[in-house]
């Protein structure tokens, strides 16, 4: 599905789309269904990061991934920006039909681009986070020592009595601990929260 607030714009994307014949745009009202969203802003500003997270709260698409066309993504929404479902930034200056579809058809194959400014920055952010993280205890992607075996249990296969059974705690507690990660992390259920521990490399 492609967005914009510039009907023209666009117009203009979707006529660029059409030219790849394994890229089929979508509309407004197929959106929740698309694999990838593309939205076109000249600014991410408060309004745009709440349309995306709108926008993912209304997918139904589990897959569903966001790439972004802008002129420019302020340091504070960046971060916002990706937990929002952005995958991929393209900036306005590189649309033309080449660039938006291989963007688009990348990011729809698990892969992820940006500007080699943006991939700095993240960088750097994701240094401070592992620093804070340390600090606080807490192992990669945010999660608890208690959380991780936890994680680590459920990926074995053990159910929620088991794991409390060998942790020595209630079953309740092992419950509760599940419920508060996934409704901290914003994981769907208990399968996504052990992808990802094992992507965040937690075990």
């Amino acid at each position: 599905m492609v967005y914009s607030k510039d009907e023209s714009c666009e117009s203009d994307v979707r006529a660029a789309l059409a030219f790849s014949s394994d890229v089929r745009p979508l509309s407004r009202a197929h959106g929740p269904q698309a694999d990838i969203l593309l939205v076109v802003a000249d600014v991410v500003d408060e309004e745009l990061i709440d349309f995306l997270n709108e926008m993912a709260d209304a997918a139904v698409n589990p897959t569903q991934r966001v790439v972004l066309v802008t002129r420019m993504i302020p340091a504070r929404h960046l971060l916002r920006a990706f937990e929002a479902g952005v995958v991929s930034v393209l900036p306005r200056r590189d649309l033309t039909d080449t660039t938006v579809a291989r963007v688009v058809r990348a990011s729809s194959q698990q892969a992820a681009v940006l500007p080699e400014q943006l991939c700095r920055h993240l960088v750097d952010e994701v240094r401070l986070l592992m620093g804070t993280f340390q600090c606080q205890g807490l192992a990669p992607g945010g999660l608890t020592p208690r959380e991780v075996e936890v994680l680590r249990l459920l990926a074995a296969g053990e159910d929620t009595a088991e794991i409390a059974r060998r942790m020595n705690y209630a079953e309740r507690t092992i419950k509760k601990v599940i419920h508060d990660l996934m409704a901290r992390l914003n994981l769907r259920n208990r399968t996504h929260a052990v992808s990802y521990a094992m992507r965040m490399g937690a075990f």
